[in-house]
């Protein structure tokens, strides 16, 4: 590993030096301090037998820090102005494959097994990075992530008005817990937010009791328009008559928002929406 990678100083000469004007569609802010590389390592507690997936190489700071302490490393990077200076910067790691391409297109399943996903995640991809590891769960076998703050704080939020349904989605299925808070300044160049690190461990059995697609357009019907109490969301749906008789016979308060329900309750809302027919594997039913 190059120790001097995670500088603004050798960022900037290593980008002006190849000619490469980052790309702000890409939300390109590259880790440069030093220090929260380490905490980011320990956090990661990488094992010399795993297989791990990085998610947006860049120019290979974290890669570098990684590959000497896993048994492969595929870096997935989407910028090819960038594989250059990836490809030198880790030549020294034969266990290191550089994948050109998009992670989210990708199939877990061509990697292997009980995956280590890691990556500092550009705002514009994270959701759909934590949807894939949702529906690829299979494959993992965990993960640990940079994303922006707003987005590590809603993901672990109880319920109330600062939740997300993403974090909803990702708990029926992870631990999710946050290791820590990086400043803005610790990126090159500083994005306009802090990012936080975030981990996410596979449970052993998810937390929900209905098929994982129902789940899921449950969430997506129910936080479609979260301002909206419950039985005003449901009949817009289902009906007047199937929204009172789905909240009498589950006992829940109609004056009550999608965002302020446990998972258990929105999973209960699943099941019964399930059994009912008006919810099938392919969509809302008839």
């Amino acid at each position: 590993m190059n120790p001097n990678l995670a500088s603004p100083s050798v960022i900037r000469d290593l980008l002006s030096r190849h000619g490469i004007r980052l790309k702000k569609e890409l939300g390109q802010h590259f880790l440069a301090d030093g220090n929260i590389l380490g905490k980011i390592m320990a956090t990661i507690d990488p094992r010399e037998d795993e297989v791990a997936v990085e998610v947006g190489a860049g120019i290979g700071i974290l890669t570098c820090a990684l590959a000497p302490r896993v048994g492969k490393l595929y870096a997935v990077e989407l910028d090819r102005h960038l594989i250059p200076i990836l490809e030198k910067n880790c030549s020294d790691f034969p266990n290191v494959e550089i994948v050109s391409g998009d992670f989210i297109e990708l199939s877990l399943g061509d990697f292997g097994d009980r995956l280590l996903l890691v990556g500092n995640l550009p705002f514009g991809i994270t959701s759909g990075v934590l949807l894939k590891l949702v529906r690829e769960r299979e494959r993992v076998g965990r993960a640990v992530y940079l994303v922006q703050w707003e987005v590590a704080e809603k993901l672990i939020a109880p319920p109330g008005r600062d939740r997300s349904r993403l974090g909803l989605h990702l708990r029926a299925f992870f631990d999710v817990t946050v290791a820590f808070r990086v400043s803005r300044n610790s990126f090159f160049p500083p994005p306009e937010v802090d990012g936080g690190l975030i981990r996410l461990i596979p449970l052993p059995a998810p937390r929900i009791s209905v098929p994982d697609r129902i789940f899921e357009e449950t969430l997506r019907m129910l936080f479609s328009a979260r301002r909206k109490t419950l039985r005003r969301v449901l009949a817009s749906w289902f009906g007047n008559a199937a929204a009172a008789e789905l909240l009498a016979e589950l006992g829940l308060d109609p004056r009550a928002r999608a965002e302020a329900l446990p998972l258990k309750d929105l999973d209960r809302i699943a099941r019964w929406l399930y059994r009912r027919g008006l919810l099938a594997l392919n969509g809302p039913g008839p």
